[in-house]
C-alpha cells in the first residue's frame, strides 16, 4: 500500500469514495462511518482527522456532522491502490509441477493410438500426438496439490467411447510447457492405475528424444491460467 494510506485509513477512504465523495462533499457522521467499518466511533474520528491532516480529504464540521470530499491527492492515492490490486488479481497465474521421469508399463502407446482418442485429440489440438506418454512422478506435496488443481481446471475434454471390445474412459487435458520450453499436453485420465502423484504427458514428438530425457531426470511442467479462473477454483475449494 502507498505510504500514508494503510489499513483502516485506506478502508475509510474507499468507503467515502463509494459515497461519491470525489464528486461532491457528502454528509458523514463518525458514528455511521464507525458502524459501516466495524470500529469504534473514536477510531473513526481519529482516522478522519488523519486523512484530513495528510491532505486526502477536505472536511467541514457542523456540530457532530461533517461534510467530506476527497481531494485530488486522495483520488490519486485510491487510483494507486486500485492499480496495486489490479496487478495482483489480473496477473496471469501459473501452476508448476516438479517431478522425475519414469517408465510406465507401456499402456500409453496403445491408448494414444486408438482412433476414438486420436481423432478427438487431433481435432482439439491440431496435431496427431506421438504414440505414447511421458510419465512424470511428482516430487513433493506442493506439486501434487497443483496437479489436483490443474486437473480440476483442465479446459479440454476428451470423451469416452465404446467399440466392439470394450468401453474406454474420458479424459481432461491441459496445455503446458515442459521445462519451460517444449509445448505439451498434460492428460488426466478418468481411468488410470496411477495415483495423484503421477502425470502423463503427450506431445507432437517424442519428449524423451526432443529433450534427451531418461528415467530419473528431473523436469518441470507449467501451465498458465486467467487469474479469475484460478481464484474461483481456489475459493470453491476453500
Amino acid at each position: 500500500m502507498r505510504e500514508g494510506l494503510r489499513g483502516p485509513k485506506e478502508r475509510l477512504l474507499l468507503l467515502l469514495a463509494g459515497k461519491a465523495s470525489y464528486i461532491k462533499a457528502v454528509e458523514a457522521t463518525t458514528s455511521s462511518l464507525a458502524q459501516e467499518l466495524g470500529m469504534s466511533q473514536q477510531s473513526a474520528s481519529r482516522y478522519l482527522r488523519s486523512l484530513e491532516r495528510d491532505g486526502f480529504i477536505d472536511r467541514k464540521k457542523s456540530g457532530r456532522r461533517s461534510h467530506v470530499k476527497l481531494t485530488p491527492k486522495g483520488l490519486i492515492a485510491l487510483r494507486e491502490v486500485y492499480a496495486d490490486y489490479k496487478a495482483v488479481f489480473e496477473m496471469p497465474a501459473k501452476l508448476v509441477l516438479e517431478g522425475r521421469v519414469f517408465s510406465g508399463i507401456g499402456e500409453g502407446s496403445y491408448y494414444t493410438g486408438l482412433k476414438g482418442y486420436l481423432q478427438q485429440f487431433e481435432k482439439k489440438f491440431g496435431y496427431r500426438p506421438y504414440p505414447g506418454t511421458l510419465n512424470v512422478r511428482l516430487l513433493d506435496r506442493s506439486s501434487i496439490d497443483n496437479r489436483l488443481l490443474m486437473e480440476k481446471m483442465a479446459p479440454v475434454e476428451i470423451e469416452g467411447f465404446s467399440d466392439e471390445r470394450r468401453t474406454y474412459g474420458a479424459a481432461k487435458c491441459m496445455q503446458a510447457l515442459l521445462n519451460g520450453a517444449v509445448e505439451c499436453v498434460v492428460v488426466f485420465s478418468e481411468r488410470t492405475h496411477y495415483e495423484s502423484s503421477v502425470v502423463e504427458v503427450m506431445a507432437r514428438n517424442s519428449l524423451r528424444e526432443t529433450l534427451g530425457l531418461k528415467d530419473g531426470d528431473r523436469v518441470t511442467l507449467s501451465a498458465s491460467f486467467p487469474p479469475s479462473v484460478l481464484l474461483e477454483d481456489l475459493l470453491d475449494s476453500s
